[in-house]
Parts: structure tokens; sequence; C-alpha cells
């Protein structure tokens, strides 16, 4: 927060409201250290203050304010989490409840105190973030975009509502993508999709191999063609959202993550490297430029320094799936399948259709001798066999359990991917 904002959030009392103590003096001298950014002091005067009135409205709310500054934020929310529904005259008390709720990850607790905000002062921009970045948390992106674009709407060059805008679009994307692959007959769209993917990143080689496999559009129902629509408008919104962003801000740490990313689609990894780590260069407490660097580092194979930068992102925020599963990806290269399954399954609940995900999972048990979770799991990732390796140990799983009809189906699957990748790897070969 900017030290105005800072300052109006604080609240100061009359000594003649509260005869001849020293509390009225203390919370002055604590608003003053607050103004100077001497928050350790001004925790110690509103304290005091609070020895003085315990309970006081006014000396918990700038006792959050001091906590917030200095990212103890459990203590901020703690401060005000009495208080923010009884004293409707303290806004601050509220706002520092949801943001610091947010800090928390804790989301469900920010929507009430930042919702009563807004409802008081609707062009509140701190408020306004906050209950987007809490529905957000909460998966709600329907009305976290509707927040955004609020606040885009009011205040066009509104950077931060624009990346907000802009993460929660592509999260949408990425649920109707989902969606459109799992449907009777989606599959070629959601390879069309792909492949328009591929072809916006000016990956022209990959983007070729995904349309030609994407046929049987012909077939496809009203409903696939119309989740088709649906995922490609949400992915095109976001890409423009990210651009506004970029735009506005292009010195920012979100805009090297931005090109990173891009750079990383490019399969540039090393560019990608470089943004991600002008990112981190700033310290902010998002975990965003941490899972850049982890995942370029597991792309590189790099895994002991990804594996570093993916527990900091999960030390920072215990949700981050996609660390979840790369760390667990990198566990089971490295056969510490002990690690690796507990990672798995906490992933595969919160993304069960995660096909990547069982197929590790199904290594791992393989590697521990656990045959049959090893067949079920392997049976459900088949599907994405691009090596013949899924195949073979679901072969030699099958095997080992006595059932040698389906062991040699699945040998025999294994080596009719092994010759399609031998032949594809030649044809990209000759086109070079």
């Amino acid at each position: 927060m900017s030290l105005a904002i800072l300052a109006a959030l604080l609240v100061l009392a009359s000594p003649s409201l509260y005869g001849d103590d020293n509390y009225a003096e203390l919370l002055r001298a604590g608003a003053a250290d607050t103004r100077q950014g001497k928050y350790d002091n001004a925790v110690i005067e509103y304290k005091l203050a609070l020895k003085s009135r315990p309970g006081s409205p006014e000396a918990l709310n700038n006792l959050a304010v001091a906590y917030y500054q200095i990212r103890r934020y459990t203590e901020a929310y703690n401060a005000v989490a009495g208080i923010w529904e009884n004293h409707p005259e303290l806004k601050s008390a509220a706002l520092i409840a949801g943001l610091a709720a947010v800090q928390c990850n804790r989301p469900k607790d920010a929507i009430a105190p930042l919702e009563r905000l807004v409802a008081a002062d609707p062009v509140n921009r701190d408020a306004l973030l906050g209950l987007a970045s809490a529905r957000f948390a909460l998966r709600d992106y329907s009305q976290a975009i509707e927040i955004y674009k609020r606040e885009t709407n009011r205040s066009p060059k509104d950077e931060m509502a624009w990346y907000g805008l802009a993460v929660c679009l592509e999260s949408m994307a990425e649920n109707s993508s989902k969606k459109l692959a799992a449907m009777p007959g989606g599959s070629a769209y959601s390879k069309r999709l792909l492949a328009e993917y591929l072809q916006s990143t000016g990956d022209k080689k990959l983007a070729a191999e995904a349309f030609g496999a994407s046929t049987g559009e012909g077939n496809a129902s009203p409903e696939v063609v119309s989740q088709y629509a649906s995922a490609r408008q949400l992915a095109d919104q976001s890409r423009d959202a990210f651009e506004h962003f970029v735009a506005l801000a292009p010195d920012s740490w979100q805009a090297a993550v931005f090109f990173g990313d891009v750079a990383r689609q490019h399969g540039d990894l090393l560019a990608a490297l470089a943004q991600y780590q002008k990112a981190a260069a700033a310290r902010i407490e998002s975990p965003a430029p941490d899972l850049g660097l982890g995942t370029v580092y597991w792309e590189m194979g790099d895994f002991d320094r990804a594996a570093t930068c993916l527990r900091k992102v999960l030390e920072r925020n215990p949700q981050a799936m996609q660390a979840v599963f790369e760390l667990a990806n990198i566990a089971v290269r490295q056969h510490a399948e002990t690690a690796a399954i507990p990672l798995l399954k906490r992933y595969l609940k919160e993304q069960p259709d995660a096909l990547a995900a069982h197929a590790d999972l199904g290594r791992a048990y393989f590697h521990l001798g656990q045959y049959a979770n090893a067949a079920e799991e392997l049976q459900k990732a088949a599907l994405i066999d691009q090596q013949g390796e899924i195949h073979y140990q679901l072969s030699v799983a099958l095997r080992k359990l006595g059932r040698v009809q389906e062991a040699d189906t699945a040998m025999a699957e294994s080596a009719v991917i092994r010759k399609s990748r031998s032949e594809r790897d030649r044809r990209l070969h000759e086109a070079r």
C-alpha cells in the first residue's frame, strides 16, 4: 500500500474521550511511526494502547494495518476479525480483514468483509481487486471476471485489473479445453484447438502435425462445436487481456513472467529462464516466478534446481497443482516412489482426468512391484502413450498378475506405437 492509502486506514482518538491516560497519545505515536515505515515500533505502541483499552476497535484496526505492512498477515487478520462486522464505520478493518485473508490463503474468509466494503464503497479499488482475487482462489472465475471487467471499464489503465482478468480467462479457457477433450467426439476439436495454439506460438511443424490429427470433425455434435467455440473465444480473450496488461506495465515482474511463458511456449528455454529470473529478482510474494523457473529447469532436465524452485512455490501456495505434478514427476524419475505417490494422489484428487499423472502413478507403483495398482493406473494413461513405454510396462504388470492375453495385447500395441514413433521421427528429420 502507498503511504497515502496507509494514512487513510489509520484511526486516531481524541484525548478528551479517554481521560488522562496515554491511550490517545500511544495511538498518535503509533500512527506517526506507521507513516514513517517504523512498523515494529508501531506494533509495540498499539499493543500498549490495547493494554490500556482492551478490545479497542481503533487500536486493533491500526495494529492490523501495521501487521499487514510487515507481511504478518495472520496476525493482521486476527486483529480485525472480531471487529469489522460490529464497526461498519471502520471500513479499513473490513479491508484489512479481507486482504489479509487473501494473503493467508483463506479466500472464503475474505469474501464477507470485502463484499460489505464494496457494497458501501463500490469504487474502492483495493477492495474490488481483493474480492476478485478471493473469487479466483475459490475458482469462481465468472464472478472474478465480472469484478475485473468492472474495474477495467472504470479505469482502463489499471494494469493489475487487466492482469487479473487475463489470469481468470486463461483458467476458464483451460477448463473449457479439458471439457472439450472429454466430450464424446470432442477429441478432434481438442486437437484442432491445440493446433491453433501451436500455430499462434510459431511452432509450425507441431501445429501441422496437430492439424493432421484433428480428423473426424464432420461427425461432431452441435454441443462439441459450441464447446470448441467457447474454448477458443476464452483463449483469445485471455491473450488480449495479457497484451493490454503488458502494454501498460512492460517492465513489471508480471510482464516478465508473461514473456517467459511465451518464450517457453516457443521452445526458447534460455530466453524463458532469463525472463523468469528477472521476475524473481523483484523479490515479490507471488510464487509465479519460481513456478516459471521450476518448470523451465524441469523441461531442461535439471531436476534438482527444478525441485528447489517448486518447493518454494508450494511453501507460498500449497494449492499450486502444477508444482505438485512437476515435483511428483521428478520424484518418479529419480525413483523416489514413496515421495511421488502421495503427491500424485493429491494432484489427481484435484485433476482426476490428468492422464499424465495417472501414467506417473502407474510407473511409481510399477517400480515398487505393486502390479495391480500399476496396471489400473497405466490402463487409464494408455491413450497418451507416444513412446510405447506405458503399454510395455502395462504388459509386464499384467503378465505378473497372470493376465497373459491382456499382456500380449498391450505388448503388441507397444510395438505399433514404437514403429509409428520411429517413422514420425524419420519424417521430421527429412523435413529439416
